[in-house]
């Protein structure tokens, strides 16, 4: 029965991943790539962990539980630092109707002191 399991969760993470490199080479700009990267890359490899735990038996589980921690932990942060790097190389949001309501304008200097008159 586990094998089963093992089996569905090695397709549905491939199903995943396969999905996000679709979505970096459809999709229109660098943020909604980044997006379809970091989803991909976390839900897919969580699946295939978890496929490994299951059909490993349980000297694998904490393993796997850590690894899908560092994961939960790392994916995001490096997808906002890529992020906040392509709004400060002043890439385009090509996606239709897309606002940056980030309140500053990209590539400027962090805003300090006003200038003396």
């Amino acid at each position: 029965m586990s094998a089963w399991v093992a089996d569905a969760l090695v397709v549905a993470g491939l199903a995943v991943m396969t999905l996000g490199v679709y979505g970096i080479l459809r999709l229109p700009d660098v943020y909604t790539q980044l997006h379809a990267s970091s989803k991909a890359a976390f839900l897919g490899v969580s699946a295939l962990l978890v496929a490994g735990a299951v059909g490993g038996g349980p000297s694998i589980t904490a393993r796997v539980v850590l690894i899908v921690v560092l994961l939960a932990v790392t994916t995001p942060v490096a997808a906002h630092a890529i992020g906040q790097a392509a709004h400060h190389r002043r890439e385009p949001m090509r996606t239709p109707g897309a606002v940056d309501e980030s309140g500053t304008t990209p590539g400027s200097a962090l805003p300090g002191p006003p200038a003396p008159r």
